[in-house]
């Protein structure tokens, strides 16, 4: 009887290990690594001092265990198709909170535009991740949803 309480005490302390050890993982660069869908919804303003117009961003992304971002994809603003295209600018900051936040370089249908940044939150086993604009001009909110994990 004792024995089988002591396996049944170390497999249970060894999986509640496992899921700690996972979970503190899913919260860093590294843990965030893979590849997403991404879809955006809100208002962003095209240019300085010019109206909000309505916007829906559907695009795939990327990150690298080191922290680095890129992706490609078709915005909706106002009406007008656009192509975006972004990378990173330096790595995306984890905090181990499972906060975060990350400024991107942008093109738009191939030309340079300002930087954007966003705040985001790690959902849970890093699935995915809910982030949104902190640029003046914006209200943008995304959602990532990881399809695949990188190579071990």
């Amino acid at each position: 009887m004792f024995r089988r309480i002591d396996v049944c005490v170390a497999l249970l302390a060894g999986l509640s290990l496992s899921v700690f050890a996972d979970a503190q993982d899913s919260c860093t660069t590294s843990g965030i690594a893979g590849k997403y869908v991404v879809t955006c919804n809100g208002y962003i303003s095209p240019a300085p001092n010019a109206p909000m117009l309505p916007a829906t961003l559907l695009a795939s992304a990327s990150a690298a265990k080191n922290g680095q971002w890129s992706g490609t994809g078709t915005l909706s603003l106002g009406g007008s198709i656009i192509t975006q295209d972004v990378r990173t600018v330096g790595p995306a900051q984890v905090n181990p909170d499972c906060t975060g936040n990350i400024t991107y370089s942008q093109t738009i249908n191939g030309q340079p535009a300002p930087d954007i940044h966003f705040n985001f939150i790690i959902g849970k086993e890093s699935r995915k991740l809910n982030g949104i604009s902190t640029d003046p001009g914006t209200v943008f909110s995304c959602t990532l949803t990881r399809v695949s994990k990188p190579p071990a």
